[in-house]
């Protein structure tokens, strides 16, 4: 058996790789990856173990200590299957052997929800496994025409009075994406949102030359004036979309015009000829935003985390620095020593 680990930058075998597996998602590409990358949160490789592929972010370690640490993007792009029958505990040994061999002390995964055979990894696989929440995704065979059927009697009656007030545009272009940057950041700061969430423009714009067409970015307008945004991804293999970053201003959450946008965006996904329009999970948990987004109907998935310790004197001497900051280290967080 080949065990041979590599890390691989070229965007074309990169693609390649997640063109031939049995599942494409948008999360694993490359151009979703660099623009993180662009945003200064890493280098982007895809670490290819026997039968699977990691794209991972590479950063430098905090306090001035040599080494790195490795984490997936935000979002589900962790780990995709190379072939049909995957050891994924085997797979997780040899990403943290390859994580030993290049001064990697830790690596978190985030696993994709609508990927399986996560469940029965366990501590001997040298990770541990631990469930974020449930996300909520929309069965798109439900859309008749420029209806979505199966939503609750609240999103209904929500989306006819979206309707009777406001519009939505679909466009591209850097244009387009600061109006759209413009009520999302303006969302984050109302809701108090961490720095994390306030995405600079390169990151934008990095996102919308590795995903083309993929790319969707939505406007509500009531009149001449956007109320309302959201930004949603498709892969080229037309199977799944995700409903990704949105934002409505204080107009915007009385006419409801984020369900206007979800509702718009499954009429999206849909004409590309997707199956699924994956909307995500809550903030922390079953919350109120899931409660939104499961009120559209669908399925109810699990998203779940991977972590792998590589290094564990150094590992605990970072926590242990960390602990020296005002604000001591999260428990519930991975890598804590970056809490």
């Amino acid at each position: 058996m080949n065990t041979t680990v590599e890390a691989l930058v070229a965007a074309a075998e990169w693609d390649g790789l997640v063109d031939a597996a049995p599942v494409q998602d948008v999360y694993f590409r490359p151009g979703y990856c660099r623009a993180y990358e662009a945003a200064g949160e890493g280098r982007a490789v895809a670490v290819r173990t026997e039968s699977a592929l990691f794209p991972v972010l590479l950063r430098e370690l905090p306090f001035g200590v040599d080494g790195l640490d490795a984490a997936t993007p935000y979002g589900y792009g962790g780990v995709l299957p190379l072939s049909a029958s995957v050891d994924f505990g085997a797979e997780l040994r040899q990403l943290r052997a390859w994580g030993a061999s290049n001064d990697v002390v830790s690596v978190l995964v985030r696993l994709h929800p609508l990927v399986g055979g996560f469940a029965h990894l366990s501590e001997t696989d040298g990770a541990r496994v631990w469930e974020h929440g449930p996300t909520a995704a929309i069965e798109l065979s439900r859309v008749e025409g420029d209806r979505l059927g199966g939503m609750s009697k609240g999103r209904k009656a929500d989306l006819s009075a979206a309707r009777r007030e406001l519009e939505v545009s679909w466009g591209s272009g850097e244009a387009r994406l600061e109006q759209f940057r413009t009520v999302y950041d303006e969302t984050m700061t109302r809701l108090g949102a961490g720095a994390f969430y306030l995405f600079p423009p390169e990151y934008y714009r990095s996102l919308a030359a590795g995903l083309g067409d993929g790319l969707g970015v939505a406007l509500a307008w009531r009149g001449d004036e956007i109320v309302g945004g959201a930004l949603f991804l498709a892969d080229p293999s037309g199977r799944f979309a995700h409903y990704h970053l949105s934002g409505t201003t204080d107009a915007g959450r009385e006419l409801k015009a984020g369900t206007l946008l979800v509702h718009a965006g499954a009429l999206w996904a849909a004409q590309r000829g997707c199956e699924l329009l994956h909307l995500g999970g809550g903030t922390e948990g079953a919350d109120s935003l899931y409660a939104f987004k499961r009120s559209f109907g669908g399925r109810e998935l699990t998203a779940s985390f991977a972590s792998l310790v590589v290094d564990e004197e150094r590992y605990e001497a970072l926590v242990a620095r960390r602990s020296e900051e005002p604000e001591p280290p999260r428990p519930d967080f991975f890598p804590a020593y970056r809490a």
